[in-house]
Order: C-alpha cells, then sequence, then structure tokens
C-alpha cells in the first residue's frame, strides 16, 4: 500500500509528513487494493493518467480530510460528480461540510505536518491566492493573472506557496510580487483562509472545497487549457460552479457513492459505499468494453480467437 508507505512518501514529499489524523483512510485503501484485485483492476496512489473508458486502472489520493477514488479515465470521473449530484436514488445526506469545516476551526485540515501556527506578526489582507507545488506553478498556474491580482489589491492580498516548493522559486515569486507578500511555505494556510474576503486557487488544490464548505468566495488562477487534467479538477469545476449552493451541493454529491469519496470518520458503512462505487463504475466501464481496443486487449481477443 502506497498512501502511508514510508520510502513512497519520503520520494514524493521529502522531509515533509503527512498528518496523523489521515490514517484512519489506510483502512480503506486496504479495502478498495482488495476489491481492485477481486476485479481484476489496477490501482495506483497518487497518479492521474488518460486511459480509455474501459480502463485498467482504478486511481486513489486524499481530498479534504476523505478517500476519493477516481478512474484514470477524464470521461467517467468528470460524469460521476455530475451524476452523484442528479442522481434520482435518494441517499442519507450526511454533513460532510460541516465535517470539513471543522477540521479547519480545529486546525486539523492541514495536510502535512509542523505547519507554522506562529503566524500573529502578519497582518491581516482580505485577499489570499494559494499556489501550487514547484512542478506545477510555472507549468499550470496562469501567471498573468497572478500579475493582475497583485496590481489590483496591491499590499491586500498574500500569496501562499504550496509545502513542497523550492526556494529558489520562492525567490522568484518574490521578485515578482514583492517579498512582504509571500507567505513562508511551511505557515499554517488555513489561518490565512479563514480571515480572507475571497481566496484564489486552483484545480489541483483541496483548498477549493474547504473554501466552498466555509463559504469563503474561490476563483480559479489555472492556465485554462490545462485545468482538465488537474488532480481535483472533476469535483473543483462542479464546486467553484456550485458556490451558491455551497454545504448543500457538497453534502449531496460526496453523500452519494457514485462521487467515489469516502470518510470513514462519518460515512456509515463505508464498506457498502465503496461496494456501490465499484457497482456503479465498473458498469460504465463495462458499456464501453469493445469501443476503443488497446495493445494489451487486442492480445487478449487474439488469444481467445476474436480477432
Amino acid at each position: 500500500m502506497e498512501m502511508f508507505n514510508k520510502k513512497v512518501l519520503k520520494e514524493r514529499l521529502g522531509s515533509l509528513k503527512k498528518n496523523q489524523n489521515l490514517r484512519d483512510l489506510e483502512d480503506v485503501e486496504g479495502y478498495i487494493i482488495r476489491k481492485c484485485k477481486e476485479l481484476d483492476i489496477e490501482y495506483s496512489y497518487d497518479v492521474l493518467a488518460e486511459e480509455m473508458p474501459y480502463f485498467k486502472t482504478m486511481g486513489y489520493t486524499e481530498h479534504a480530510g476523505n478517500f476519493y477514488l477516481q478512474p484514470l479515465n477524464f470521461k467517467l470521473r468528470f460524469e460521476s460528480i455530475i451524476e452523484a449530484y442528479y442522481d434520482r436514488d435518494e441517499y442519507p445526506i450526511i454533513d460532510f461540510a460541516t465535517h470539513m469545516e471543522n477540521r479547519v476551526k480545529e486546525k486539523t485540515a492541514n495536510k502535512y505536518q509542523n505547519r507554522d501556527q506562529d503566524v500573529s506578526h502578519f497582518k491581516d489582507v482580505e485577499y489570499l491566492a494559494i499556489l501550487p507545488g514547484s512542478n506545477k506553478l510555472k507549468g499550470n498556474t496562469c501567471l498573468n493573472k497572478l500579475k493582475f491580482l497583485k496590481k489590483k489589491y496591491g499590499d491586500n492580498i498574500y500569496f501562499k506557496p504550496h509545502p513542497i516548493t523550492t526556494h529558489a522559486v520562492i525567490g522568484e515569486l518574490k521578485d515578482l510580487f514583492g517579498e512582504e507578500t509571500i507567505l513562508p511555505r511551511d505557515s499554517d494556510l488555513y489561518h490565512f483562509v479563514v480571515k480572507a474576503k475571497k481566496v484564489y486557487s486552483t484545480h489541483w488544490s483541496e483548498s477549493v472545497i474547504n473554501c466552498v464548505a466555509l463559504g469563503i468566495p474561490v476563483e480559479a488562477i489555472d492556465v485554462y487549457n490545462d485545468i482538465n487534467r488537474a488532480s481535483f479538477y472533476s469535483i473543483n469545476t462542479q464546486a467553484f460552479a456550485n458556490q451558491a449552493k455551497g454545504k448543500e451541493w457538497i453534502n449531496k454529491v460526496f453523500s452519494n457513492p457514485k462521487s467515489g469519496v469516502i470518510n470513514p470518520y462519518i460515512d456509515n458503512n463505508w464498506k457498502d459505499k465503496v461496494d456501490e462505487y465499484f457497482d456503479y463504475i465498473t458498469k460504465k466501464r463495462d458499456f464501453y468494453k469493445d469501443w476503443f481496443i488497446d495493445e494489451k486487449y487486442k492480445k487478449q481477443l487474439k488469444k481467445e480467437g476474436k480477432l
């Protein structure tokens, strides 16, 4: 299992360590892996790729304290969030939004340990831009939008670098926007979120859904042509669009098994919810079984004498 594998995490995060309050997701990971093996589906932690609708790999990651399942096919993972909201089947509504809001208020929402709580020396500002890590910042974030925000708000905005941001990139940010507007990369993000009048973030960030849960307006700063490649595009693009519905939208979508969102803290019978998700997503997958034939499937058909 990779979600809490020390070697894997060191390769991905370096010295950063995940928050201990995510440990209960390990039970979900184990159950997901067993389900995938039963169904002869490959699985991959925190990776996105574009496979055919008859996908071969189930992806999974953590998202705002939840466990999030999404197949490595854009069409199916995007449709699942839409269908979760408009589903006519009735599922008990679980208050995911308040759970996420409380995590922020209780200072347990940060994904990583040892966030700097000593932020009293920073003045309050009304606007906050949350940046992705170095590898996504230059290619996936709109620099012109960031310049526009700095010109619009002046000293009334902070830019918060992702904890995985190199010193060199932080130096470039300070040169562009002024040292006083760049927060330390290890500072407590949500200390500044709850004080903001408006937040700017990306389709890569779980901060979007937390802002919607908190009722704080949030706007995208991505390069538009790349947003559908983002880790949380399927959720975040709908969260951005449904801010007026706020908690109602979050709770209806996340309570529905079709969303792929699982939370062992608040989901009653979370294993049943996982089972329902796999029933749903494999039926969608099977619909496309013979539509597009890749090399692996081609070999199988030849072996069976069907091609």
